[in-house]
């Protein structure tokens, strides 16, 4: 028993595993602007779809991408981190709605989660001719695997199946010495 576990708990921590993100883009500027966006490994990247709620104007399309090296207070203090990833263009509909999906080659969630780079999601306002990049009005941090408070899940299931190892070992042990003594 003790060994089937073991080995397939060995057999489960070098295992990548799929993951699926979500994080809530918050109004910037008194946008009023807020959404979802869900990041999930595919086959060849991560697909990442935004939904988007109170745009503005319909019609209106929004630039968005994924911004390294700073955070969404950054941005709202006017110090905002460099493009790194463009993401596809969202239009505005009628009932203030919107979303996209981008599929990004070659890069996992937990790459983009990762903690060697802060990371930050910003939807911009309405492009206006020779004005230049317009200022976000909805951003989500990518905080370090934020749903598991830093910890991997196969971290986690790793060290619950640890755990249950050595109770179970402790309760081979108690039954072979209480066994011992009886006899």
């Amino acid at each position: 028993m003790f060994v089937a576990l073991s080995v397939a708990l060995s057999a489960s921590a070098g295992a990548q595993e799929d993951q699926t993100m979500q994080v809530d883009l918050t109004p910037s500027r008194d946008s009023g602007v807020s959404g979802t966006a869900t990041l999930e490994d595919v086959k060849d990247g991560v697909e990442v779809t935004l939904e988007m709620r109170n745009l503005p104007k319909p019609g209106i399309k929004h630039i968005n991408h994924i911004h390294a090296g700073g955070t969404c207070a950054d941005d709202r203090d006017g110090r905002t981190a460099p493009v790194t990833i463009p993401l596809e263009t969202i239009t505005a509909q009628k009932d203030g709605t919107g979303s996209a999906t981008t599929t990004i080659k070659d890069v996992s969630v937990a790459d983009l989660f990762g903690e060697d780079k802060e990371r930050f999601i910003l939807l911009h306002a309405k492009t206006e001719k020779g004005e230049g990049v317009p200022p976000g009005i909805s951003c989500a941090d990518l905080d370090p695997l934020a749903d598991t408070g830093g910890l991997r899940p196969a971290t986690v299931l790793l060290a619950g199946a640890i755990s249950i190892l050595g109770v179970a070992a402790g309760l081979f042990i108690l039954q072979r010495r209480i066994g011992a003594d009886s006899g």
